[in-house]
């Protein structure tokens, strides 16, 4: 039998990343990464889209005359699968209405199916990863913000308007910290890694010390950089493994609001298991760490001693292998 390849195009607060799949396998066979600005316009959204796109192809080398089996685009936002248009992304600089399907489809010659991109990281796990065979699943990521896709029976479920699953604007705090989606105290605020940079940047100026300031120094990072994007995960991890008190201090707090998003959570889905990911938990497991147990012991005792709470099997790699299982089945 011959082998069934999809593209897949992965779109965060900080980076493009597409990708080449075996759908049989869940193999990468090539790809591609391009970095995304604080503040990105339509137009050079859809332009990176497609650069990254066929860069990924480019570098798959796929035999010729081999077709693809789809192309799906996940992406951080707000989508309508049905038109195949982002309707609104606070995180990639509130962009609006973008009609990515038909742009990247007429660029590429090909049909292009568009979901969220938890959405899509959460079809890469239950296919390949830390979902495989469970009946309930929830997948939440952390990285720029916070998002959430819930799959039943190995479907997504994706709600009356395609957001079902948006953990990361559950209400955390009454009356709370702003979230990038306008509202208030939503989860977002409190766990990202917008919100943990805020804060960490917040103490800095007041001076308290830490290690953070060479880790900035030595990177060539901006302090002041727009939207929380100047601390990037990969720090975050050095701070912890030298165990920086305003840090884990920091992360302790994310953690503990995480975990009341994910008891949140349990008590109304109810789901077999939880899958951890996105750029923050691969970097800093900590979280998982500290945001599990809290969950199972905030959450209803009988939901909360069953659900398993794990950490994503596929990386950074889920987005662009559940994107491209999205595109090759809709």
């Amino acid at each position: 039998m011959a082998k069934r390849f999809g593209l897949g195009v992965d779109v965060g607060g900080t980076k493009i990343l597409a990708g080449v799949i075996d759908l049989d396998s869940g193999a990468v066979v090539g790809q591609a990464k391009k970095k995304t600005k604080a503040i990105l316009g339509g137009a050079e959204i859809l332009a990176r889209l497609g650069d990254t796109a066929e860069a990924a192809l480019a570098d798959a080398k796929l035999p010729k005359g081999t077709a693809l089996a789809g192309v799906g685009v996940a992406i951080a936002g707000q989508v309508d699968p049905e038109r195949g248009v982002l309707i609104d992304a606070p995180n990639l600089g509130g962009a609006r209405d973008l009609p990515i399907g038909d742009t990247l489809g007429r660029r590429l010659g090909l049909p292009v199916r568009l979901g969220n991109d938890v959405q899509g990281a959460a079809l890469g796990e239950v296919r390949f990863g830390g979902g495989v065979g469970v009946e309930r699943l929830l997948c939440v990521f952390v990285g720029t913000g916070v998002g959430g896709a819930i799959v039943h029976n190995g479907a997504l479920e994706r709600g009356a308007t395609a957001t079902a699953g948006e953990i990361g604007h559950l209400v955390v705090h009454a009356d709370g910290r702003f979230c990038g989606c306008g509202g208030r105290g939503h989860l977002e605020a409190y766990a990202s890694r917008t919100a943990i940079t805020k804060v960490l940047l917040e103490e800095l100026r007041r001076g308290r010390p830490s290690i953070l300031r060479d880790l900035l120094r030595k990177e060539g990072l901006d302090q002041d950089a727009p939207g929380g994007t100047a601390i990037r995960s990969g720090i975050l991890a050095k701070a912890v493994a030298e165990r920086d008190e305003l840090v884990l201090e920091t992360l302790h707090d994310a953690g503990r609001y995480l975990g009341l998003g994910l008891a949140s959570a349990i008590n109304f889905y109810n789901p077999h298991r939880i899958v951890l990911g996105g750029g923050v938990i691969e970097a800093v497991p900590l979280l998982v760490e500290l945001a599990a147990p809290r969950a199972k012991r905030e959450a209803l005792s009988v939901p909360g001693a069953a659900v398993e709470i794990v950490a994503s099997k596929l990386g950074d790699d889920a987005g662009i292998i559940g994107a491209a299982i999205l595109g090759a089945t809709g």
